[in-house]
């Protein structure tokens, strides 16, 4: 398997205006589109970096999903509901040999499975691509067990576990991967749990270049650029409604 248990294998946003989507992305990040039957698949750099597709239902909303490699999705089906998550999508091949699967977890928020084939190639980590993802939810202490557990996590206690800060760093081996953010104080009424994804600016952008930008392309800024230990961040709207996050891990301050 070449993508590890646990990392991100994909990430993929349902949109009802594909075109729209497309154009916006292309203009951002400089991405590249090739149609599959009806999926659209973003590549950077000759290595693809996301999917986008249109909705079967107008039930469905618009918003990015990010899919964790499980090694099988039938095995990790009979774990998710032992584990007290839900299943949403059962197994489902896709036409690149790939399967997956869509889960809500304990704390309600949805999250995709996926099993790669052995040459499976995911452009993650890279300038213009998903670099990191953080679960916001409102119980930690369901959510941590259950992840550790599907997926092999080592997690690392960030901040007073139920405190003002509570964050938790998961582990894939020896590299930190993924977040998750007790955001119950912060997290405003009506925002359900949901997995907050991370794309590193292009090389010739800032942060606040990448701002600007997106907000020319149509997008809306939703949390001011911020520096942190981890990089310059800030959060935006695209001209779909999906929310996402820049970061430019360049520009890291403060401990």
């Amino acid at each position: 398997m070449s993508i590890a248990l646990g990392a991100p294998g994909w990430s993929d946003l349902t949109s009802h205006d594909v075109e729209a989507a497309r154009e916006f992305y292309t203009g951002l990040f400089g991405w590249r589109w090739v149609q599959r039957c009806e999926y659209n698949i973003a590549f950077r750099d000759d290595t693809p970096v996301a999917g986008l597709m249109k909705p079967e239902s107008d039930d469905i909303p618009t918003a990015w999903t990010l899919y964790l490699e499980c090694g099988s999705t039938r095995r990790a089906t009979e774990r998710i509901r032992a584990l007290g998550g839900k299943v949403i999508i059962p197994p489902t091949d896709t036409p690149g040999h790939e399967m997956f699967m869509i889960a809500e977890d304990p704390g309600g928020a949805v999250v995709g499975l996926w099993e790669a084939p052995d040459n499976a190639v995911f452009g993650w980590g890279r300038a213009g691509a998903l670099c990191w993802a953080e679960l916001h939810t409102r119980d930690g202490a369901a959510t941590d067990p259950f992840y550790a557990e599907l997926l092999a996590y080592r997690q690392e206690q960030i901040g007073e576990k139920g405190g003002a800060f509570d964050y938790t760093v998961w582990y894939v081996g020896d590299q930190p991967t993924l977040g998750r953010f007790e955001s119950g104080l912060s997290l405003p009424e009506g925002v359900p749990p949901h997995w907050q994804l991370y794309f590193q600016v292009n090389p010739d952008h800032d942060a606040d270049a990448a701002v600007a930008k997106a907000q020319s392309l149509g997008g809306e800024v939703l949390r001011e650029p911020s520096d942190s230990p981890h990089g310059r961040t800030a959060v935006l709207r695209d001209v779909v409604g999906a929310t996402f996050t820049v970061i430019d891990t360049a520009r890291r301050t403060g401990e």
